[in-house]
């Protein structure tokens, strides 16, 4: 299983909705996908209509419960996604867990046993410092760091960059960069076409090729519970993530199983 971390620790970037289409989209070339919501406010599985409130089994539950994670996977409208909930107790780990200095890598431990169920994990990373950001660090295989075209936006880089790296020296982590990723793109613009260039300049090939654009369909696709490709198929929005979807197997080394 190959486990994709959507990261930033900035908000507003488009980080779920990037986790939420990519499993969307690994899925229609015919993998298996487990999307994990490591946000509190499980907005990645609201994404889908659930709710952890409404009850059963939830990635919260299963690290401080010790319960196995194969009983907090939830089917989801999408055929070949599933999904686990985060819970908001996740917003308080580090005040309820027993061991803080072992539990950076409880998330890889959960996972394994599963691993073989599936093709790939995809982690939706909490914006922000937290237990939850640095288990992500220490589960996944690759980070996909979705951007804004503004100036802070970039400018946040810098810091998640250097959070990165000392994680990797302090807890011997070793997630490559599968790359940057501009969303909310309007090329009409001059300042995004500013930052874009910029961008591109500074992180040359670690910037992906493909942009997520604006585009109003990406925005209604959550409140449907829908992934992109199944809200608005033709719109510009399934386009640039159906081709984000082809750029990061490249970037992991996959090939198609097949293409929707």
């Amino acid at each position: 299983m190959h486990t994709v971390a959507v990261i930033n620790q900035k908000g507003g970037t488009g980080k779920t909705t990037t986790a939420v289409n990519l499993a969307a989209g690994f899925a229609r070339r015919g993998y298996w996908v487990l999307l994990v919501d490591l946000d509190p406010q499980s907005s990645a599985a609201h994404s889908f209509g659930m709710d952890p409130a409404a009850g059963g089994a939830t990635l919260s539950q299963a690290i401080l419960q010790d319960r196995p994670l194969v009983e907090c996977i939830r089917t989801t409208n999408t055929e070949g996604v599933e999904v686990v909930l985060g819970g908001p107790e996740l917003a308080t780990l580090e005040l309820r867990i027993r061991n803080p200095l072992t539990a950076v890598r409880v998330l890889k431990r959960l996972l394994e046993p599963v691993a073989q169920a599936y093709d790939l994990c995809v982690l939706d990373a909490p914006p922000a410092l937290s237990l939850m950001f640095t288990n992500a660090l220490s589960a996944a295989d690759g980070l996909l760091v979705p951007v804004t075209p503004s100036y802070l936006s970039a400018k946040g880089l810098e810091a998640l960059f250097t959070t990165i790296e000392e994680a990797r020296a302090d807890l011997s982590i070793g997630p490559k960069l599968l790359g940057i990723l501009l969303t909310m793109v309007d090329r009409r613009l001059a300042l995004d076409r500013e930052v874009e260039g910029s961008l591109r300049q500074v992180f040359g090939a670690q910037v992906l090729e493909q942009i997520i654009r604006q585009n109003v369909r990406v925005k209604e696709a959550p409140g449907h519970f829908k992934p992109i490709f199944a809200h608005a198929p033709t719109s510009a929005g399934a386009e640039d993530y159906e081709a984000l979807t082809g750029e990061v197997l490249k970037r992991l080394g996959l090939a198609e199983k097949n293409k929707a």
